[in-house]
């Protein structure tokens, strides 16, 4: 039985998917992701490159915001407007914190973000963390939508 996520709804400019936090299931997001940003005709390496932070953002929601043995959900938007993407990722967990003699600023992976990302917000509250990536597309890349 395939039990890969399928966007829950999808247009030609937009994505949304709502799966379990989990390291097997965000990798399968990541891959629909890139899959969105090719079919709407990015470079290859921009569209990597939002999946791989979309992934990035993923990943932290499986390692941060739920506890041991729970996968929580995890959604995941992009879209395209004009010259603009953006994808967001959402979790309903809270931050756990990292084991003794660890601190939060230990991993890379918002670092990795924001090097890939034009924009990055990160919102964390008690309902949960949101990420926010935003890329703006370069001049020849605009006419194409």
């Amino acid at each position: 039985m395939d039990t890969t996520p399928r966007p829950s709804g999808c247009t030609e400019t937009s994505l949304h998917c709502r799966w379990p936090a989990s390291p097997r299931d965000i990798t399968a997001l990541r891959y629909e992701l890139v899959r969105w940003a090719h079919d709407l005709d990015l470079p290859g390496h921009l569209a990597h490159a939002i999946g791989l932070a979309g992934y990035e953002a993923l990943a932290n929601s499986v390692t941060h915001a739920y506890p041991e043995g729970i996968d929580g959900p995890v959604e995941l938007h992009a879209s395209r407007d004009h010259d603009l993407i953006a994808v967001t990722v959402i979790d309903r967990g809270r931050w756990k914190m990292p084991p003794r003699g660890r601190s939060m600023s230990d991993g890379r992976g918002l670092q990795l973000i924001r090097g890939l990302a034009g924009h990055v917000e990160v919102k964390a509250t008690d309902e949960g963390t949101t990420v926010s990536m935003t890329w703006q597309l370069p001049h020849a890349e605009r006419s194409i939508a």
